[in-house]
């Protein structure tokens, strides 16, 4: 099967641009009629995430914007030129839209620079470029439940010095575009979404992405050694008053957790607003700690108290574990008598009453870190 193929020659295109671009000027908004704003078709293609910066609250991302628009000055019939249906022309021969990032952190220069970037001119009339750049926005951060925490960001942009009345900005069928996308290893992509929206008198156009974290690193660095730590904190109340060591590894564990603190400070984000759920465990950990070193200083104080000393009802109540109760019934031939009874109550020593408290307070120590990590999972991960 044979088809009759024409193609434009080198001499066609020469002779299209020549008499597209005789009278065009590039300094004219493309407008049709000067009575409504000139329509753009905008998508975005983000490439990478880059990084986070929860400290300085920054999001910096590659990614491109794509731009179309209807000129009736660039359009032409290709049947004239050797079928030539579009052509592809330096982005200074025409005018485009310069757009610009309106909460970036870094510079307010239009996307691209300088760069020598290209537009598409189809015999329509419509002209389409790319312009892409490695952006660098501003991102509130929420690290309440960190290293769990996911955060959700904005991209605004517009055409510089261009109002709603002269440009007005229309999301594409499909308004943001991973085909070149390239996954992050600390930040996965959650959801995102690209729509227009009019900003103190111009057209907007706001590309919304959520990130969430991979928390395995933070997990096995931060996490796991703080419930570590405040698992072997309360187990100083096994050893025996006797050894002496009780006080100095207690004093170990709180320096050991205060050092760990300091070194995990880096890791954690540094803000207040709000604060991270795990450092508040943290400090809610290390003054546990303290309390324990405490009562532990306070037992021995008891341990060593004189045998004589007087016991008031509430260390004899710690210290008893049982009433030995003494039934004493005198032999007699008669079965109708009536039992006598007798109690007798032995009175504990300091020895049992700091035996009984070790238990207490660990029980009541294993207690607490148990509330607090379960409410801490409970909530990060709800």
């Amino acid at each position: 099967m044979l088809y009759d193929v024409q193609c434009q020659s080198k001499s066609n295109i020469k002779q299209l641009y020549s008499d597209v671009f005789s009278n065009y000027q590039k300094s004219i908004v493309p407008n049709s009629d000067f009575s409504s704003p000139l329509n753009i078709t905008v998508s975005l293609y983000l490439i990478t995430i880059t990084r986070f910066q929860e400290v300085d609250q920054t999001l910096d991302l590659a990614a491109g914007l794509s731009a179309s628009w209807i000129d009736k000055d660039l359009s032409w019939n290709p049947s004239s030129y050797g079928n030539a249906e579009d052509i592809v022309v330096p982005l200074t021969d025409v005018w485009t839209p310069k757009f610009v990032l309106v909460n970036s952190v870094a510079t307010y220069e239009p996307l691209g620079g300088d760069n020598a970037n290209s537009a598409t001119l189809d015999n329509t009339g419509e002209v389409s470029i790319f312009v892409g750049d490695v952006l660098s926005s501003k991102c509130t951060t929420n690290i309440y439940k960190f290293p769990f925490d996911s955060q959700t960001c904005y991209l605004r942009f517009y055409v510089s010095k261009m109002p709603l009345k002269t440009v007005t900005l229309n999301p594409a069928s499909n308004p943001v575009q991973l085909a070149f996308f390239t996954p992050n290893s600390d930040w996965s992509l959650q959801s995102y979404k690209g729509e227009t929206s009019i900003w103190n008198g111009f057209s907007l156009f706001t590309f919304t992405l959520t990130i969430q974290r991979s928390p395995l690193y933070y997990t096995v660095l931060v996490c796991a050694p703080t419930i570590l730590f405040g698992l072997l904190n309360p187990m100083v109340f096994l050893l025996p008053v006797e050894s002496g060591e009780r006080i100095g590894l207690s004093i170990t564990i709180l320096l050991s957790y205060a050092i760990f603190l300091s070194m995990v400070q880096t890791a954690i984000p540094a803000t207040s607003n709000p604060m991270s759920l795990l450092l508040i465990i943290m400090i809610v950990t290390i003054s546990l700690s303290g309390i324990i070193l405490a009562s532990t200083i306070y037992i021995s104080l008891i341990y060593h108290r004189d045998p004589k000393t007087k016991m008031n009802f509430f260390w004899r109540f710690i210290g008893t574990r049982n009433n030995t109760l003494t039934g004493v019934q005198p032999f007699t031939k008669n079965c109708k008598e009536e039992n006598m009874k007798s109690l007798t109550e032995t009175s504990p020593s300091w020895k049992e009453v700091c035996e009984r408290f070790d238990n207490i307070v660990m029980v009541i120590s294993y207690f607490i870190l148990f509330i607090i990590n379960c409410g801490y999972f409970i909530a990060v991960l709800r």
